[in-house]
């Protein structure tokens, strides 16, 4: 793609020249001097720069950072065909699993996943909006989250999911909180609001393995999905409410073709009993 074109898209998404420098590893006059030789060319103002950090993006701005997305994608597209059309060692895809879904999900469908051997995996943890995130940045090819979420240029396929109990003594006072971005945090601030609880005290975990230590303690309580708790961890069950669905993220063009392909084994292998 055009370099000025690169420039202008790096600065309208991260509404930062300095940020947008960083990003194309180059400095942030080079940016500026960038953006005003674009500015010529085209005859209009593409950024507002009054603030004092953040730059705001004109109406011209927008309409060009659309015509640039369908540039870069049809850039991708055709750089990727060539890739394909010289022989290629198997290609390396990462995907995202939620703290839930890598414990729940994972052990029954990798076999199958690694049984392809067009692909070499690699399996990174996170939450969901950690995943939702990666995707956007092309840094994760498909992730498993748990909650449903709504972004541009993002397909999610609904997957069966799990069922969330309250896990620990119900008289305890101290709740379990999983980080902002978890997808049990959404249900559990859900559950709470849905109550008309004021928690007492809480402790937030950005782990379900230190939960679920503490709950075999008899330390907390919290939502949890009931597939993942030990026997011995005392449990209530709740309404059909907190029956979730998982959710097959990635992006909604993705112009190499094997791992178009790949959704739809994701999706199979998942939804074998």
């Amino acid at each position: 793609m055009d370099k000025l074109l690169v420039t202008f898209m790096a600065v309208y998404e991260t509404r930062n020249f300095s940020l947008a420098a960083k990003q194309l590893f180059i400095s942030q006059p080079s940016v500026s001097v960038q953006i005003n030789q674009l500015e010529k060319q085209l005859g209009v103002s593409l950024f507002d720069r009054s603030g004092h950090r953040q730059v705001q993006p004109t109406l011209a701005a927008a309409k060009l950072f659309s015509t640039a997305e369908q540039l870069r994608r049809t850039w991708e597209q055709g750089y990727e065909q060539l890739k394909q059309s010289a022989e290629q060692p198997q290609i390396k895809v990462v995907l995202g699993f939620s703290q839930t879904t890598s414990v729940e999900l994972l052990p029954k469908v990798i076999k199958l996943l690694l049984a392809d051997l067009r692909f070499q995996f690699e399996i990174k943890t996170m939450n969901s909006e950690s995943i939702l995130q990666a995707v956007v940045d092309r840094q994760v090819a498909y992730g498993i989250i748990e909650k449903p979420i709504v972004a541009d240029y993002v397909l999610q396929t609904e997957l069966p999911g799990d069922q969330l109990v309250l896990a620990g003594h119900a008289d305890e006072r101290l709740w379990l909180l999983r980080e902002p971005g978890s997808g049990v945090r959404h249900y559990t601030e859900a559950y709470i609001h849905e109550q008309g609880i004021v928690p007492q005290q809480t402790l937030v975990v950005d782990s379900n393995q230190s939960i679920i230590g503490l709950l075999t303690n008899g330390i907390g309580k919290t939502l949890m999905s009931e597939g993942i708790l030990p026997d011995q961890v005392s449990r209530q069950p709740l309404s059909s409410q907190y029956h979730r669905h998982f959710y097959l993220i990635g992006l909604d063009q993705q112009p190499n073709a094997q791992l178009a392909d790949l959704r739809n084994v994701l999706s199979q292998v998942i939804l074998q009993p």
